[in-house]
């Protein structure tokens, strides 16, 4: 072979083993990305909204009200819980973000309170996704199921939107959760297990005593007051 050839031979050769090294590096740190973020088992203390903040899988979470989150809510705000400190990457790319700060930690989460205030014009009206909306409001409501076996208070968080629909999340004592989608007539247009899940129709009646909203979806039980979805 001629060293000309021998020469050409010897760039593709080495061109070809950097485009090898650098595919396995890529794909190595995406697959250690990965485990990092499915090692994570999110404490009970949280009510986890999702499967990842801001896109699905990420390691980042949106919470909502929980005994470790109550003094950190705002409904002007999201709260966002990142795994480790507030110097982990994750936690690094949130605060990128203009109106991203962190307000607190707990059970080795980063909490970190995101401002729905102050953002571009075009996306101010633009009607947020439910799945990213904070809470219009805060509270409890009165709640059983199982027959009327267990009766107790749920907390609750709603959001109401711009075309007078809204979503209802509620907090069972036991971590499980109800959402409640209602149309802008004040019916529901269908129930999931998380705000985050498409709403579906299913085993729902609703009745109406005195301002107050008797919603049975299978063998649970709400009384939701007129109030809760409309504000006033």
């Amino acid at each position: 072979m001629r060293p000309a050839n021998r020469f050409f031979a010897a760039v593709r050769v080495g061109a070809a083993s950097a485009v090898i090294a650098l595919a396995l590096s890529a794909a190595s740190s995406g697959a250690f990305a990965a485990s990092t973020s499915a090692q994570f088992a999110w404490p009970a203390s949280f009510v986890v909204l999702g499967d990842g903040y801001p896109h699905a899988g990420d390691a980042c979470r949106r919470l909502g009200e929980s005994a470790a989150t109550a003094n950190y809510l705002d409904h002007m705000a999201m709260l966002v819980g990142c795994p480790g400190a507030a110097n982990s990457a994750a936690a690094r790319a949130i605060l990128k973000q203009r109106h991203a700060r962190v307000v607190g930690a707990a059970d080795g989460v980063t909490l970190i309170s995101i401002s729905t205030e102050g953002g571009a014009a075009g996306r101010q009206n633009k009607p947020a996704p439910r799945d990213q909306s904070p809470f219009t409001a805060t509270g409890t409501l009165p709640c059983e199921r199982g027959g009327g076996q267990t009766k107790t208070m749920c907390k609750f968080g709603i959001v109401r939107h711009d075309d007078h629909s809204a979503t209802l999340l509620v907090y069972w004592p036991d971590g499980n959760t109800r959402a409640i989608f209602f149309g802008a007539n004040g019916r529901i247009i269908g129930t999931a297990a998380s705000a985050s899940a498409q709403p579906m129709p299913g085993d729902t009646l609703t009745q109406k005593n005195a301002g107050v909203n008797l919603i049975s979806i299978g063998n649970e039980r709400y009384a939701v007051e007129d109030k809760v979805l409309s504000g006033n």
